[in-house]
């Protein structure tokens, strides 16, 4: 397996760093979109580019 990198579930954004622990768990940011929250994405690094295209086909398809 690849190296997993943390992904924004909002705009897929790499730029999503670690924010401080909660009681319910970790709490994270998005530099991008200024999501705030506990779940992230982990994907392989080598499937980041696939998943980006497909994120961005289905977000157009809703826009139609």
């Amino acid at each position: 397996m690849g190296k997993k990198i943390k992904v924004c579930p909002v705009c897929g954004s790499t730029r999503i760093h670690y924010v401080a622990g909660m009681i319910t768990g970790e709490k994270y940011h998005c530099e991008d979109c200024g999501y705030e929250g506990s779940l992230i994405l982990e994907i392989d690094e080598e499937d980041y580019e696939k998943w980006l295209r497909e994120m961005k086909k289905k977000k157009e398809m809703q826009e139609d």
